[in-house]
């Protein structure tokens, strides 16, 4: 998985996970209905029957979302040392091939980076302070440690059954082909590099049977790629389409 440079005013993150996956997996085996999650079968209703609902899936599936919420690991303590470490070690590397470079690393010259590296890791410190602000009420720790099971909230009965097709999932997830290889285009490291965005996302292809696009609050975009032959322009579209949401 690329990331774009946090310097930059949008950035972009693209990729896919089995634990997010899990969820939908699980929406698909049950057959239950989440808007615009609608375009499975009607599945087992098993744990429908348990009294798993749209609401409840959902407020699971945001748990879940948390847990990758790149921006809490974006922590500097103290950014003013860091962007004197960063300078000190780029000016290191610029004097030890000094050959090759013929950089006069003056002071002019790390002040102007020290300032660079200040701005940006400033801002890399305000997208984890947004990112806490979003999770106050949560126990992080908790969430960052749990499977998917774990971290349903509603009803031991439905995390019984979930641990169980937790177990079952294992043998099946990463089965849709197709995913990895649209992560495999270049188009997409373009879209990373250059988001067309000025803000920060979190895009997770997923597999799910239709072509399905929704951005949850505050970053996270899914887009669900069917197990089938993929055209890449319509999912050029889509992707541009939820960045831009």
């Amino acid at each position: 998985m690329v990331i774009s440079n946090i310097s930059q005013a949008g950035h972009i993150r693209i990729g896919s996970s089995s634990l997010i996956d899990f969820a939908f997996w699980v929406l698909v085996k049950d057959g239950l209905h989440v808007l615009p999650f609608d375009k499975h079968t009607l599945g087992n209703q098993e744990l429908q029957n348990c009294g798993m609902n749209a609401q409840s899936w959902l407020n699971w599936l945001k748990l879940i979302l948390v847990r990758h919420d790149n921006r809490l690991t974006w922590h500097v303590s103290d950014t003013n040392t860091v962007a004197q470490e960063k300078v000190q070690s780029f000016q290191g590397i610029l004097e030890a091939n000094n050959q090759i470079h013929n950089i006069d690393c003056n002071q002019k010259w790390c002040d102007n980076h020290q300032q660079v590296y200040l701005q940006e890791l400033n801002q890399q410190e305000q997208g984890y302070q947004a990112a806490l602000s979003n999770c106050r009420e949560l126990n992080l720790e908790f969430i960052k440690e749990s499977n998917p099971p774990q971290l349903w909230k509603d009803g031991q009965e439905i995390q019984t059954v979930l641990t169980r097709l937790w177990d079952e999932y294992q043998s099946q997830k990463y089965s849709n082909q197709f995913i990895s290889e649209i992560l495999q285009t270049p188009l997409l490291w373009n879209v990373e590099l250059n988001p067309p965005t000025n803000n920060y996302r979190e895009i997770y292809l997923v597999d799910y049977p239709d072509e399905v696009e929704i951005f949850i609050s505050p970053i996270f975009c899914i887009v669900t790629v069917p197990n089938s032959p993929i055209n890449q322009r319509q999912l050029d579209s889509r992707i541009f389409r939820i960045i831009q949401t």
